[in-house]
């Protein structure tokens, strides 16, 4: 009866149970049957290898006569949670090396331009000219340092939103405002049409024209490196009953398909001299705010179009 008992007890232990006489398998409960294959018992078995060839169990032995009890751990789990941890923190430290790099590589373009600068045999309307490149190379390093503050703050869960009302039409127009010069410097056209004075969606103005700034930035330099073709922009709008989608199309350079998934990594850039932060940015401040993005493309010079989406104000839940 004690025996039966005994053995039942064993059976529903959440261990690996291995019972060797004289390192022959005389019983494998059945977590061990589980785990290791059922073929177990009499088989021979070293004590002294079963660790080395079990690496995801953890074994303790002790004897009993002459049996020898042998209990297991399964740590796969913990040994997996181990790798995961390695692998974010191997992504940690690769993207602090590469901000790292852009950071020298911006000062260091600073200091070329100053370097020359005050060079005494350099002329007055060069340096003129030195002047506004430093300007510009310092302007771009304080928005890569703002970027990456921002990007570590939502990672660590630092940074928080308002959810406020906002009127798309009037942010919009702002916007366009500003990058109507740009677009017309490339030679780009940008259509964007009124809408609703009252389409309203939640959000943050800061982030969402920062988000909006960025996709119609890089449409239109993505459109105006296009050597053939039409070379337009275009902004719409569709109205849901939960939220408002806006769509940004170009008749640009168009990603690979292959390069689709990786967008919206940090540092992952299609385009020279980008950082790659832009999009990646402008996904976590969307997903702050509740909304969605997604980037579609047929491939190389076949455009690029970006559709967002965000909560509409005044409907509940």
């Amino acid at each position: 009866m004690e025996a039966e008992v005994f053995h039942k007890a064993l059976q529903m232990m959440d261990v690996l149970c291995l019972i060797l006489e004289e390192g022959v398998v005389r019983f494998a409960n059945g977590k061990a049957q589980t785990t290791l294959g059922k073929k177990l018992l009499g088989q021979q078995i070293k004590e002294d290898l079963l660790q080395s060839q079990t690496p995801f169990v953890k074994w303790k032995s002790f004897n009993i006569g002459r049996y020898t009890v042998c209990l297991g751990t399964d740590v796969s789990h913990e040994k997996s949670e181990i790798q995961r941890l390695k692998g974010e923190l191997e992504k940690r430290r690769e993207f602090f090396a590469t901000a790292t790099h852009e950071i020298r590589s911006a000062a260091n373009s600073i200091l070329g331009y100053l370097a020359l600068f005050v060079d005494e045999e350099i002329k007055l309307a060069h340096r003129e000219e030195l002047a506004q490149k430093a300007y510009s190379a310092a302007l771009r390093l304080s928005a890569l340092v703002n970027d990456l503050l921002d990007y570590v703050r939502i990672e660590e869960g630092a940074k928080e939103l308002e959810d406020e009302p906002l009127k798309i039409n009037s942010m919009l127009h702002e916007i366009v405002e500003d990058l109507k010069g740009y677009a017309f410097r490339k030679d780009v056209e940008l259509q964007v049409p009124s809408v609703g004075e009252n389409l309203t969606i939640l959000g943050e103005k800061k982030a969402f024209c920062r988000v909006m700034r960025n996709i119609l930035d890089n449409a239109i330099k993505f459109t105006s490196v296009k050597e053939k073709g039409e070379k337009r922009v275009t902004v719409s709008f569709s109205e849901e009953e939960q939220g408002i989608s806006i769509t940004v199309h170009d008749t640009g350079i168009g990603i690979e398909p292959e390069k689709l998934p990786y967008l919206f990594e940090p540092f992952i850039s299609y385009s020279p001299g980008g950082t790659g932060l832009g999009l990646a940015l402008s996904k976590k401040l969307i997903e702050l705010m509740q909304g969605e993005i997604a980037i579609r493309s047929a491939g190389t010079d076949k455009g690029t179009t970006v559709e967002l989406w965000f909560r509409r104000a005044g409907v509940e839940k």
